[in-house]
């Protein structure tokens, strides 16, 4: 049951609409696979600041972790990324790519995170259809909205 895996979420539309909570895992450019979690993942500053510093291997690959919350259906939260030092561009663009095909699948109306890294640029999540949310809380909080339609999918280039 927990643990299932997915190579293409376009053949398996249904299973991705039940999982409450998954993983999606980039690596060289290209979708490795969603994976169902048992919950989402609690991560705080202190593991984000040590995975930054001394727990990314060399390697290019990425992935988010995602999960719906309780009682708010329409509404993804990408809870965390992770990435090696090699990560290319093409990794983690597509990795939030996917996460748009999720989101679309799952017909969400908007992703919501909390992005405590400089890593990811404010610039970044702009170009990639991202706004700032939550302007009067500490931190930086971003919001991708559906309301009106979801972008092209181009999940097709990544599998």
């Amino acid at each position: 049951m927990f643990g299932q895996v997915v190579e293409n979420p376009l053949e398996h539309c249904e299973l991705i609409r039940r999982w409450r909570c998954a993983r999606i895992t980039m690596r060289n450019g290209k979708l490795v696979s969603v994976e169902r979690r048992l919950m989402a993942g609690s991560v705080s500053m202190a593991q984000v600041w040590w995975q930054s510093r001394y727990g990314r291997p060399e390697d290019d690959f990425c992935w988010l972790d995602y999960h719906t919350p309780f009682g708010m259906p329409g509404f993804l939260t990408l809870d965390y990324i992770h990435s090696g030092r090699t990560a290319g561009y093409k990794t983690f663009v597509g990795a939030c790519h996917v996460l748009d095909e999720v989101a679309r699948i799952r017909n969400a109306c908007a992703i919501v995170a909390h992005v405590s890294t400089s890593a990811i640029t404010d610039r970044l999540l702009i170009r990639l259809g991202w706004e700032q949310h939550l302007k009067d809380r500490s931190g930086r909080h971003w919001i991708k909205r559906f309301y009106n339609g979801y972008p092209k999918s181009t999940i097709k280039r990544y599998l």
